[in-house]
């Protein structure tokens, strides 16, 4: 009775501020660290703004995004695996960085199977292949067309060895029998400032990173690499209408080092599935070509394991190297 009655005379903020004690009891109301191990301006940023704004709220403690670019993500995917386990360090990344690296350096300072704990997947997307508007091609096969008539002469930009960006190009390059030049950037921004510049001809890109370019007509999209089109982009085709059998979707999700206690971990993922529900966060990367995941700790593990295999398949038949 007493305690019923010292809360109902509480305000509205002060239930709140209490609440928000009780879940701050973790992670020990200490700041967490958010890496990001791409620059700033991409998806990933985004994305990893927008999660460490609701982790804040939902744990009363501070929330802050690191980026740490670089080797594909590696740099900052290293950091995190080395982090002690305790809540406090957490790693924003794509499939790439978790599923390729491995195979394709000779040391890329973690094992994606070993030295993570499995958090929740957050969502999909296609990738989207654009031009910069001023590039004579209007359609996939005007691109391939023109890479035909000039072997070489096409540059793709990338944002490292074995990202989604790479390997799509590498994908594209191969099925449509074309040379086109890799050239790789830090991360997604810069490869785009170069596009809009016209240092490269043509790219692929997240759809929601590359978004606000193509709506503001600073690049031009001519296809997406999911099955079927995407309603972010009403008239742009999949590549595999021109390419039979080219669909690649990719997904980010969050992890944190290897061994954090259970109880941890289920806080951490159980607040993280919360914020793919919230409609700001589910309207801000939908209104963007994503698509929300919502996988959990066992549906992310898996995910690593089966787009690891498929990584692994796919570079040893591209024939690329490791570095």
């Amino acid at each position: 009775m007493l305690r019923h009655t010292f809360l109902g005379g509480l305000s509205g903020f002060a239930l709140l501020a209490i609440a928000r004690q009780a879940h701050a009891q973790f992670p020990g109301g200490a700041a967490i660290s958010l890496v990001m191990p791409y620059p700033p301006g991409g998806l990933g940023d985004y994305l990893a703004r927008l999660a460490a704004k609701s982790l804040a709220e939902q744990f009363g403690v501070s929330v802050v995004v690191e980026n740490k670019p670089g080797a594909n993500g590696a740099i900052g995917a290293a950091v995190v695996a080395k982090a002690k386990p305790d809540g406090h360090t957490l790693l924003c990344v794509p499939a790439s960085t978790l599923t390729t690296n491995s195979w394709l350096m000779k040391d890329a300072g973690y094992d994606p199977l070993k030295d993570f704990t499995p958090l929740a997947r957050v969502i999909e997307f296609p990738n989207v292949l654009m031009v910069n508007p001023d590039f004579p091609a209007k359609t996939v096969q005007e691109l391939i067309d023109v890479a035909r008539r000039k072997p070489g002469s096409v540059n793709y930009g990338s944002v490292g060895m074995g990202s989604s960006t790479h390997l799509q190009a590498e994908m594209f390059k191969r099925a449509a029998g074309i040379d086109i030049v890799n050239i790789t950037y830090k991360g997604s921004s810069p490869a785009l400032q170069d596009l809009m510049a016209g240092q490269v001809q043509m790219m692929f890109d997240n759809l929601p990173s590359a978004f606000p370019l193509l709506q503001a007509g600073k690049l031009r999209a001519l296809a997406v690499t999911s099955a079927q089109p995407s309603a972010a982009l009403p008239g742009v085709p999949t590549v595999a209408s021109v390419l039979p059998g080219f669909v690649e979707v990719t997904w980010w999700a969050i992890l944190g080092p290897a061994g954090l206690p259970a109880d941890t971990a289920e806080k951490l993922s159980g607040s993280l599935l919360r914020i793919t529900r919230e409609s700001d966060f589910v309207k801000a990367l939908t209104d963007r070509g994503g698509v929300i995941v919502s996988g959990g700790s066992d549906d992310l593990r898996k995910a690593i394991q089966a787009e690891f295999e498929k990584t692994g398949k796919l570079i040893k038949e591209l024939g690329i190297t490791v570095q």
